[in-house]
């Protein structure tokens, strides 16, 4: 269908919203012209292959340490994008737009999960973060947080009303 060069390594997974899009979130290590040219997170049209960008932000940070690793959360028309330097990106799907920019204890590995209109974030601080997503047009409001003691590099897990996460300290936590 098309083939697109980020300019630098995209280890994150792919989100695909319900028309199609494709968002990315690509690291900044080679310091590629072409990652200069498109950003760290990227929106793809593949109904467009000669040309299937839409918008990117750019969030290259430091060389060799920066750019995004996690996989993107998506909420209605909100992308919410954790970064290696540890600021979080809250961006408006149709636009391109930071909306807002939350800084947590980098890196900020692990993916965001959204369940219920509540987005649950890891930082390396070892803390748990719970935030309100259920207007995603203002600054998000925190609904509480836990410190669980070393880095959290994995991506909560939830079932039925149970967050589970493990970190860096070698401990797996379950929250209720």
């Amino acid at each position: 269908m098309f083939r697109f060069w980020t300019g630098d390594d995209t280890d994150a997974s792919l989100v695909i919203d319900a028309e199609g899009m494709i968002y990315a979130g690509v690291e900044y290590q080679r310091g590629t012209a072409r990652s200069h040219e498109v950003g760290q997170i990227i929106k793809l049209d593949p109904s467009r292959p000669n040309d299937p960008l839409v918008w990117g932000v750019d969030v290259r940070g430091v060389l060799d340490g920066s750019g995004v690793w996690a996989t993107p959360g998506l909420h209605r028309d909100l992308l919410i994008v954790p970064t290696h330097t540890g600021h979080v990106y809250g961006v408006d799907t149709a636009t391109g737009a930071v909306r807002w920019t939350k800084k947590l204890p980098g890196p900020t590995w692990p993916s965001p999960v959204i369940v219920d209109d509540v987005w649950i974030q890891g930082d390396c601080g070892g803390k748990l973060y719970a935030f309100d997503v259920s207007d995603t047009t203002v600054e998000l409001t925190q609904l509480w947080n836990v410190q669980l003691g070393a880095c959290i590099e994995s991506t909560p897990a939830v079932w039925d009303g149970l967050i589970v996460i493990g970190t860096k300290g070698g401990y797996i936590h379950a929250l209720r």
